[in-house]
């Protein structure tokens, strides 16, 4: 019993020794996925005048779509804008024709000053329709740059041109929106007032140089 187990262990031994030495195929390993390349963006500096304007111990610049920058859009925090006394616009033509209730040409409120500066999250892109109609969009979430008060504006409608390539997204007497609970002094949360969601009647540009 033991003779004819013996080479046959020994057998097996050698077998599994010479087994260790065989080259085998190496697995094969999930390739990586496949991603789209991004497409190359560029830095551009933005500018605002008229009823929002730039200030200049915070320049604001990011990277965009070349040549055209709006289409891209912009979507952007920490972005610091000031409030000058006029919105810039003629609160007759915003209110022309309108139900809803007036709007001001003016920061100051008879329930506060939002002059000033403040910083927060803006929004701004244009889209281009089916019948050559062009839709740009703008939104401010901001606060005061010293914490208080809280303001969150949109609208719509605006017109895009070059000059020099330079890109200009202007809104003229375009009626701004602005939340229930914005506030020129108070806070959101907790909500305490006084409260201001007068729509304001603008009149700005912003301008996108690479």
């Amino acid at each position: 019993m033991h003779r004819t187990s013996l080479p046959l262990a020994l057998s097996l031994f050698a077998l599994a020794a010479c087994s260790r030495d065989v080259p085998t195929t190496p697995r094969a390993l999930a390739s990586a996925p496949l991603f789209a390349k991004p497409s190359a963006q560029t830095l551009y500096a933005f500018s605002w005048q008229g009823g929002f304007q730039s200030d200049a111990n915070h320049p604001f610049s990011t990277l965009a779509k070349p040549g055209d920058p709006f289409g891209g859009g912009i979507d952007a925090d920490g972005v610091y804008l000031v409030l000058p006394p006029s919105a810039g616009g003629d609160a007759n033509v915003c209110n022309e024709g309108s139900t809803t209730d007036p709007s001001t040409g003016s920061w100051v409120g008879e329930s506060g000053d939002y002059t000033g500066l403040w910083v927060g999250h803006v929004t701004a892109n244009v889209s281009t329709g089916k019948q050559g109609a062009t839709t740009a969009n703008f939104s401010f979430n901001a606060a005061r740059s010293d914490g208080t008060g809280w303001i969150w504006l949109v609208l719509k409608g605006g017109t895009v041109s070059s000059t020099n390539g330079k890109l200009t997204l202007s809104f003229t007497n375009a009626r701004g929106l602005i939340s229930t609970y914005s506030t020129p002094t108070g806070s959101f949360d907790p909500r305490v007032g006084p409260f201001d969601s007068q729509d304001r009647c603008l009149t700005f540009s912003v301008t996108a140089t690479p």
